[in-house]
Order: C-alpha cells, then sequence, then structure tokens
C-alpha cells in the first residue's frame, strides 16, 4: 500500500471517528456514496496500464444471463461484499426524526425562554398576593356560596343548555322538514318551544343557516380536521354574527375581531405573564349617553389617549362580552389562562374609571369555544380577587338543536349586555 493510500485512509478513519461522535451528539455527519467508493478504490494498490499494455491483459468480461447456476455457490451482492468490514456509518435521518428533533429543540428553547405551561400559568395567577384569580366550580364549598347575580347568569344559561325554551315557532312542523331526523324529533320536545318566552329575546334564525354552519363544522370535523384560523372564521364567527343579527339588540351592539389587539398600557397586565389575547369581543355602540360619559372618561395610564377598555382596538365601544376560540384539537386548558389574563387586565383598566365606591361587581360571562363545543364561565369579583366559575356547555354545532341552544344563550346575553351591563357601566365616569 503506498503512502498516498495510507495517508488517506488516516484521513478517513479520523473522519469515521468524528462521525460516530457527532451523532451520540445529534449532528451526524453523512458520508456519500462517492466517497466510499473513492475509499475503497484508494485501499488497495493500482497497477496504471496503458491503453496497449500486452503484459497485463485485461480479461474478458463475462456476460451475465438471467438463468440461474444451480452449481455456482451463491454469492453476496458485489455492493454488500464490498462494504464487510467497513465500520458502519450513521444512518441517514429520516423526514420524520428531524422533525421530532426540531420540535424538541423547540421547546427546549421555549424553556429556556422563560416560556410558562397553560397550567402554569393558572398556578400563577391563583397565588398573587394581590387580587388572585381563582377557578372554581359551581357549587365549591371551599369557595363559599356564589354571589346572587353568578346564580341568576347561571340558571338562566343552563336552562337553554338543557333546551329549555330555546325554540320561538308559531308552528315547528314547519321548519324541520329540511332537518336530519334527530333534530326533527329534538325539534318537536314540547318543553323546547316556548314563543312567549324565546321572542323576548330575539328573532328565531332560519333554519337553513344554522344548517349550513353545521354542516360546515361537521365537515371540518373529518379526518385530521381544519386549521384553528378556519374554525374560527368559517364555524365559530359565523355562528356569532348569526345570534347578533337576530338579536332584538342588534342595533345598539356589535362583534369585534381583536385577535390582534393588545393590552395598553402594558403596566395592566401581570408583568411576569405572558400577555394573552383572546378572539372576539361584543362590544357596546355608543349611544348618547355612552358619548356624553366618555368625556368624562380618565386617560389611560402612561398614555394620552382614551379608552372604555384595556387595549385601543374599538375604544370607543366598551366592552361587554368576552370570546375565546379554540380548534377542536386544542385542549379547554389551553384557553382558561389566556381569557383569566385577558379579564384581569381589562377589570383593572374598570377599576381605574370606577374609583374608590362601594358600588359591587356585576357577574361577567366569559365564553369559550373549543371547536364544535361552547362553554360558559360566570367571573365574580370583589376587592380581594377574581373569582371564575366553571362551567355550563352550552352548545355546539354537531346539530341544529344544539347551535340553537348557543343562539340563545347568546340572545340572553346580550340582552344582559343592555339590561345590565350598560346601566352599570355607564354610572363609573366621575
Amino acid at each position: 500500500m503506498n503512502t498516498r493510500s495510507s495517508s488517506q485512509i488516516a484521513v478517513w478513519i479520523d473522519r469515521v471517528s468524528a462521525s460516530q461522535i457527532g451523532y451520540d451528539a445529534h449532528f451526524q455527519i453523512v458520508f456519500s456514496e462517492r466517497e466510499l467508493i473513492a475509499f475503497c478504490l484508494l485501499s488497495s494498490p493500482i497497477t496504471p496500464r496503458t491503453v496497449d499494455d500486452k503484459e497485463n491483459p485485461r480479461p474478458a468480461r463475462k456476460r451475465r444471463t438471467m438463468q440461474d447456476d444451480s452449481d455456482q455457490t451463491p454469492r453476496p451482492s458485489k455492493r454488500i461484499r464490498d462494504l464487510d468490514g467497513v465500520p458502519g456509518f450513521p444512518p441517514s435521518p429520516t423526514r420524520s426524526a428531524l422533525s421530532a428533533a426540531a420540535s424538541e429543540a423547540s421547546e427546549f428553547e421555549s424553556h429556556q425562554s422563560g416560556r410558562l405551561s397553560p397550567v402554569k400559568q393558572l398556578q400563577l395567577l391563583e397565588d398573587f398576593e394581590e387580587n388572585p384569580v381563582v377557578f372554581c366550580n359551581f357549587d365549591d364549598e371551599g369557595e363559599g356560596e356564589a354571589p346572587e347575580d353568578v346564580t341568576v347568569m347561571r340558571r338562566a344559561t343552563q336552562q337553554f343548555a338543557d333546551g329549555v325554551g330555546i325554540l320561538g315557532y308559531p308552528d315547528v312542523n314547519t321548519v324541520v322538514s329540511a332537518l336530519p331526523q334527530i333534530d326533527k324529533m329534538r325539534f318537536q320536545y314540547s318543553w323546547a318551544n316556548d314563543r312567549a318566552q324565546r321572542c323576548v329575546l330575539g328573532l328565531m334564525p332560519s333554519t337553513t343557516q344554522v344548517l349550513d354552519i353545521v354542516e360546515t363544522a361537521r365537515r371540518y370535523d373529518r379526518g385530521s380536521g381544519v386549521s384553528e384560523d378556519e374554525w374560527n372564521t368559517e364555524v365559530q364567527h359565523p355562528l356569532l354574527k348569526l345570534a347578533r343579527n337576530t338579536s332584538k339588540h342588534r342595533q345598539t351592539l356589535d362583534i369585534h375581531n381583536v385577535k390582534t389587539a393588545r393590552i395598553e398600557p402594558t403596566s395592566l397586565a401581570r408583568s411576569i405573564l405572558p400577555s394573552r389575547v383572546i378572539d372576539y369581543v361584543v362590544a357596546l355602540n355608543p349611544d348618547p349617553s355612552t358619548k356624553q360619559a366618555w368625556r368624562r372618561l380618565r386617560l389611560l395610564p402612561g398614555a394620552s389617549i382614551r379608552s372604555w377598555n384595556h387595549t385601543t382596538r374599538a375604544r370607543h365601544n366598551p366592552i361587554a362580552i368576552n370570546i375565546e376560540t379554540k380548534g377542536p384539537m386544542k385542549s379547554l386548558t389551553d384557553g382558561k389562562p389566556q381569557i383569566a389574563i385577558w379579564i384581569d387586565a381589562w377589570l383593572k383598566r374598570l377599576a381605574l374609571i370606577r374609583g374608590i365606591t362601594d358600588r359591587q361587581w356585576p357577574a361577567l360571562p366569559l365564553l369559550i369555544a373549543q371547536g364544535h363545543d361552547w362553554h360558559i364561565l360566570i367571573a365574580s369579583k370583589n376587592d380581594y380577587k377574581l373569582t371564575i366559575w366553571e362551567q355550563i356547555d352550552i352548545g355546539s354545532t354537531r346539530s341544529c338543536f344544539d347551535a340553537m341552544k348557543v343562539v340563545t344563550v347568546l340572545h340572553w346575553l346580550m340582552d344582559w349586555a343592555e339590561r345590565v351591563w350598560r346601566p352599570w357601566l355607564l354610572s363609573l365616569p366621575d
């Protein structure tokens, strides 16, 4: 073996060792087939040959045939035989392995950057010494009795969640012909149709419109489903708009997209928590009384502008109902700290408007839509803490009957926004 080939083998061995070390550290060095062939050629001496070398004639090449030779000893293919005894190379990472590695690196980076899990955020909210935010179940003995207005809101929404009085048709049989069989049966429950009560809150939405939303939601829930944004824009937001457009308060309320809003000023948010925002709010449209109260508003801390809210988005429209939306693959736990952080900052802003007063805070509805399913949580606040009572499953977009439950609850909450929230809010500015 000549000096040239020996030195190249030594270099190759060093490279194999380096690749093994790199593999252990997840940084793989993968040699190409061309390099391997070059090594095999260099590892054996090569006698130079001229074109007319008669002393070392080239053996005649034997033509291969497709016939099997039963007397011939089976041999491995030349490719495998040439690699016998050669140190193994680390395998090339597959696409899935690379994806998993990238995900693991991302998680590590997020951990290093201080990102908090939803559970950790909920724990921090609960452990604040000043004005903690506590989640609890209805009827938890440790939290005592819920305030009266929380109980009133709970009873009303629970009744609709059970399907009682969610329909208001003169004759149900005239509207169910296009519905699936199970919906036809449920629409004809005697306790579901209460025209006198239901029409106080708003108009009955078209079953055609409701069925269109339900069919879209079902289509989006097949197989691996679609993105969260598609659920927001094609299912959850259309249901919100349908409820608002059929509410008796459709002229005085509006729905605002606040996905890109920021909590302003940042001092309203807890410094050690991420500044979380939600997706939609139902807000009050300004009327003469609201415009008059606007002139008496204190400026936002550290800013030279006025806003009813803890953000400059829709600052002339006081927020009444807060809604967080999620795709079906997301956990409800992901939405809870998000809406809690948003509400905590919102109430701090309202406390600056409210000033020092003995006036009690009203119960506040919070909605989380998770794919098909809609939930209501109710917040109550005193001078010591914010309590979020959970939860009532108010309906879904799995069927027309269950979607009507959601619309009815939204109608009731929109009525609450005008009947309770607007008068309370307008009494705050000095």
